[in-house]
């Protein structure tokens, strides 16, 4: 996967769909934690949170308002778990 800025957007090609999509921050920062391994919301809004001194518990509705585009793009995929990975 190639993730690039553009502008005040990012552009991401998924290589398993062969498209690419155009992405927010929020979007991007996810799909770099993603990097390291699957993640939950809980898991990357706490990171954020960390990086950026924002609450956890309000990153945690841009994150889960992030995974329907991420997925539909063909990005990440979701795991039975619940678990969101990036492979």
């Amino acid at each position: 996967m190639l993730v690039e800025a553009m502008g005040h957007l990012w552009v991401a090609f998924s290589p398993g769909t062969g498209e690419t999509a155009l992405l927010n921050d929020e979007s991007a920062s996810i799909l770099e934690l993603l990097e390291g391994g699957a993640g939950t919301t809980l898991s990357i809004s706490a990171v954020l949170a960390e990086d950026s001194g924002l609450s956890s518990a309000s990153l945690a509705e841009a994150v889960e308002a992030c995974w329907p585009r991420l997925i539909e793009a063909g990005l990440v995929r979701e795991q039975r778990t619940g678990h969101v990975t990036s492979r």
